[in-house]
């Protein structure tokens, strides 16, 4: 009787071990997934009523300015935007193209309709609206809010140039939800 009664005992204890291990299982990996695939609907949701408007490129010799407005009259909060520049050469492919360096706060500025200076913040990772990661490195970008038009100044133009402006969106992870891009109005 006893060597049942110990046989039972390692049965219940391997049964309870292989247990926890999918619970283990299913919080360190599926449970993350569950979430980035939860915020991936919200950003596509977000995504597919925000339209964006975007003035021409003003440029001296070395710099370059434009106005954004992302609007969605849903939507009260803030998105964070991007700016770089590509040459002009990218356009056809302008959905692909990523930042080849890091763009920083001294790259590219956006101010508020006062004219005061959006709030800067780092961001990470950013997803495209298939969950896929776009762009996998540290990056400035500028919290702005929706439906108020903003100013974006960046450094570094080049005769030739574009710039490309990602409107993200996260609570969490970060999506990007829309692209636009302008340049030199021609004369």
């Amino acid at each position: 009787m006893p060597e049942n009664i110990v046989q039972e005992i390692i049965l219940i204890s391997v049964v309870v071990a292989l247990g926890i291990a999918i619970v283990a299982f299913s919080i360190s990996v599926l449970y993350p997934q569950i979430i980035l695939t939860s915020e991936e609907q919200t950003a596509s949701n977000i995504a597919s009523q925000t339209t964006l408007s975007v003035g021409p490129l003003l440029v001296n010799s070395t710099s370059g300015s434009l106005v954004l407005e992302v609007y969605d009259p849903a939507e009260s909060g803030n998105v964070s935007i991007v700016a770089f520049y590509v040459p002009q050469s990218f356009e056809p492919s302008i959905s692909l193209v990523t930042p080849t360096s890091p763009p920083s706060s001294s790259t590219f500025k956006v101010y508020s309709v006062t004219g005061a200076l959006d709030r800067a913040e780092i961001i990470s990772r950013i997803y495209d609206l298939n969950g896929q990661i776009l762009y996998n490195s540290p990056l400035t970008a500028y919290s702005v809010p929706f439906n108020t038009p903003v100013t974006v100044f960046a450094k570094g133009y080049q005769q030739g140039d574009i710039i490309v402006i990602w409107v993200l969106y996260g609570q969490g992870d970060t999506f990007r939800i829309g692209y636009t891009f302008t340049g030199v109005p021609s004369s």
